[in-house]
């Protein structure tokens, strides 16, 4: 009972991002029109793998796009492996992601 009361206040804590894990980051671009560019990626990667998330981000001067919420490396490499023809400059980084939907 207590493990189950410690894991329902982290969930429903203010500001908790998730948990540790992996993402890939399919485009980055700064300049002009990279928020225009990066929704377009954003749009068409969703619309390609629709079971996957995607994240749009702004850090300055950056628009990123990152995709997946990964729990280990491997399923991260996994997954690059299938996209990587399409998304080239395509890598995986440490982030934190959404906790797993649970069905």
């Amino acid at each position: 009972q207590k493990h189950i009361s410690i894991n329902e206040y982290l969930i429903t804590k203010e500001n908790h991002n998730g948990i540790k894990g992996y993402r890939i980051q399919i485009f980055f671009d700064s300049g002009n029109n990279s928020k225009s560019n990066a929704t377009e990626i954003m749009e068409a990667f969703s619309k390609r793998y629709h079971n996957i998330e995607t994240y749009i981000s702004f850090r300055e001067p950056y628009y990123r796009v990152r995709v997946g919420d990964f729990r280990t490396k491997l399923e991260a490499e996994g997954f690059l492996k299938k996209i990587i023809f399409r998304y080239p400059n395509a890598w995986i980084i440490k982030d934190d992601i959404n906790f797993p939907k649970i069905y």
